[in-house]
């Protein structure tokens, strides 16, 4: 990979980035606090270092998978000097893209809670194969990997992945706290509903607690409201929808159950600060 100084030097309109930092280039990109403009996938392939991502601090070793989506900051604080990755990037309008939105959706929270994975070698040779395999083929431009393509490469990866830190929860000796237990029901049960629902006695009820419980339980657990990570759902699937469908705002305003366009468009604009249509227009 050759010496990248900034992500800023990426273009944008580059749906996806590959590379192999054979150089320890990463620390120096990573020294200071960046919050990532896409998806980031990082394979420690040999040595180990310590990063902080969204403000929690991990590990990572040989065989250890990061994985940084969008708008989390990132940053390297220490490293051996043998640390090495192989890596793999997506831009963020590709993975909220409305069909891959809906097809990821159902993994994405496990990897939220857990964003390094520590593999199994034969995993982590897998992946190490397959990232090589995509940076030869991305050499040869569309001729092996077109933009349909991409989609499949990022889905199959965010599928294994979710998978994987799924199994590795259920076969875990690992108990979590009544509010930690509390937080993990509550995102499954808003990724089911949150198109249909976002009403806090919704979800209380679903729980059998009480709304002020709940609620409290949830600020206290995650410094989140719970109307804040509803809307979050709500407002990635309406993004993915605008940018990537041909669904007028109206239709998108009822797929999300709000009761008419001037509704959504006040919600929206609350979340994002623009109007369904600057945000369509955008680029962003």
């Amino acid at each position: 990979m050759k010496r990248i100084e900034s992500l800023a030097s990426i273009p944008s309109n580059l749906q996806m980035f590959t590379g192999i930092d054979i150089i320890g280039n990463l620390k120096q990109l990573f020294k200071f606090p960046t919050q990532m403009p896409g998806c980031l996938f990082l394979l420690c392939t040999r040595g180990n270092c310590v990063a902080t991502i969204h403000l929690t601090q991990y590990e990572l070793r040989q065989n250890s998978m990061a994985v940084i989506m969008p708008e989390m900051f990132f940053q390297i604080t220490s490293q051996s000097q043998d640390c090495r990755f192989t890596l793999i990037g997506f831009s963020k309008e590709l993975i909220r893209h409305s069909t891959l939105f809906s097809k990821t959706i159902e993994y994405t929270p496990h990897i939220f809670e857990n964003p390094v994975i520590h593999l199994q070698k034969e995993v982590a040779e897998i992946f190490q194969e397959s990232f090589k395999t995509i940076i030869k083929a991305q050499h040869l431009g569309d001729v092996f990997i077109t933009p349909a393509q991409t989609d499949l490469i990022y889905s199959q990866i965010i599928l294994t992945l979710g998978n994987i830190t799924r199994k590795k929860e259920e076969n875990s000796q690992v108990r979590y706290n009544r509010n930690q237990e509390i937080v993990k029901e509550l995102v499954r049960i808003i990724v089911q509903n949150y198109k249909s629902e976002r009403n806090i006695s919704f979800y209380a009820e679903k729980m059998h607690l009480s709304p002020q419980h709940l609620s409290t339980t949830i600020k206290k657990t995650t410094g989140k409201t719970l109307t804040d990570i509803i809307s979050s759902f709500v407002i990635h699937d309406a993004q993915a929808k605008l940018r990537s469908t041909e669904l007028t705002i109206q239709e998108i305003a009822y797929s999300l159950n709000f009761p008419d366009i001037s509704f959504f468009g006040k919600y929206f604009k609350r979340y994002t600060g623009m109007s369904p249509k600057q945000y369509r227009n955008s680029g962003k």
